[in-house]
């Protein structure tokens, strides 16, 4: 799973800024390793990686909205 996040997490802000959310979403996710042609993308997974995502997303938010 660790591997799958490393994987993803330099597509995830572009995919936000163009479709305006605050965090990733399933089907954003989805879209990443479709277009990448990543494996990994079962639901008990995907539900994995998206709180990781999720996760890193409102740590470096609430550190940059800190300083």
């Amino acid at each position: 799973m660790e591997h799958l996040v490393e994987q993803v997490r330099p597509h995830v802000p572009a995919l936000l800024a163009r479709d305006g959310n605050q965090a990733v979403t399933r089907v954003q996710l989805r879209e990443i390793l479709r277009r990448e042609g990543l494996r990994g993308g079962r639901n008990d997974r995907l539900s994995l990686v998206l709180q990781r995502l999720r996760t890193e997303e409102t740590t470096t938010k609430t550190r940059s909205t800190a300083r």
